[in-house]
C-alpha cells in the first residue's frame, strides 16, 4: 500500500512538472516573439518630442556640458555648441538619436534643418540618417543660416540590424568654437506598403539577403516548436492522469 501511494505521488509530481513547463513554454513563446510585433501599432517616432536629453545623446570630443538643447517656438529645437575651447573642432562631433525599428517594412524619415555655414572659414553642420551599412547625409548651405533645408528619405532597415541613427554633426577650425543648428519636424515613420517611386530610397533588407541569403523568421520557429512541446506535455499529462486513476 506504502509503495502503491509512493508511486502516485511520483506520478502527480510528473503531471505538476509537465504542466508547469507547458505554462513556461506558452508564456516563453508570447514573450519571446520579435520586439517588433510590440510596435507593431506606432507608425511614427517623433524625434523632437518630450525631454530631448533623455533621447539624443552628445558624441565626439564634446560632452553633455557643451550642448544645449532646447525648445523653441513653433516645434523648432535649437542645437547649440557651448565649448570654450576649440578641441571639439578637431573630430567631428554633434549630437545622435537612436531609433529601434521593429516592425518590419519600409521607413520615411522626414524633416527640416538648417544650421550656421560657412565654406571658407571651414565650419558648418549636417544631417545624418544611418542604418546597418547605408546612409544619408545633408549638408548646410554655406550663408544660408535662414533657409530651411527639407529632408525626405525612404528606407527598409535590415533583419539583423532593425536600427536607424538620425546625427546633428558640427565641425569647425580653432578659431570658431561653436556651432549652431535648428530642427524641425522630424519623424521615422512606418509606410503601409511600399514607397513613392521618386525620392532617394534604400532597401537593406534585400540588400542583406543579397549577401548573405534570406534568413529563416524567428517567428516561424517559435510556433513549429511550441506546438510540438504543447503536444507532447499534453500527452504526458494525459498519461500520468490515467495512471493516477
Amino acid at each position: 500500500m506504502s509503495e502503491h501511494r509512493h508511486r502516485r505521488i511520483e506520478l502527480a509530481g510528473i503531471a505538476v512538472a509537465a504542466t508547469t513547463a507547458a505554462i513556461i513554454c506558452v508564456f516563453s513563446y508570447l514573450t519571446d516573439q520579435p520586439c517588433r510585433q510590440n510596435l507593431a501599432s506606432s507608425n511614427q517616432i517623433d524625434l523632437l518630442e518630450g525631454n530631448l536629453p533623455d533621447h539624443w545623446w552628445v558624441f565626439g570630443s564634446l560632452s553633455a556640458k557643451e550642448v544645449n538643447l532646447k525648445s523653441a517656438q513653433d516645434g523648432v529645437v535649437e542645437v547649440d555648441v557651448l565649448a570654450n575651447s576649440p578641441s571639439w573642432s578637431d573630430v567631428s562631433s554633434g549630437v545622435s538619436y537612436t531609433a529601434g525599428l521593429f516592425a518590419p517594412g519600409w521607413y520615411e524619415f522626414t524633416g527640416q534643418f538648417r544650421a550656421d555655414a560657412d565654406a571658407v572659414a571651414g565650419y558648418g553642420g549636417q544631417i545624418e540618417v544611418r542604418s546597418s551599412r547605408w546612409s544619408f547625409v545633408m549638408k548646410a548651405e554655406s550663408h544660408q543660416e535662414d533657409t530651411w533645408k527639407n529632408i525626405d528619405v525612404y528606407f527598409r532597415p535590415a533583419d539583423s540590424d532593425p536600427v536607424a541613427e538620425v546625427s546633428c554633426r558640427f565641425w569647425g577650425n580653432s578659431s570658431h568654437r561653436a556651432g549652431r543648428a535648428f530642427l524641425r519636424n522630424m519623424r521615422l515613420v512606418r509606410l503601409a506598403g511600399a514607397p513613392p517611386p521618386m525620392g532617394p530610397q534604400a532597401d537593406l533588407e534585400r540588400k542583406e539577403e543579397a549577401r548573405l541569403g534570406k534568413p529563416e523568421r524567428p517567428g516561424g520557429r517559435s510556433v513549429v516548436g511550441a506546438a510540438v512541446t504543447l503536444l507532447f506535455l499534453g500527452s504526458l499529462i494525459g498519461v500520468c492522469w490515467r495512471l493516477l486513476e
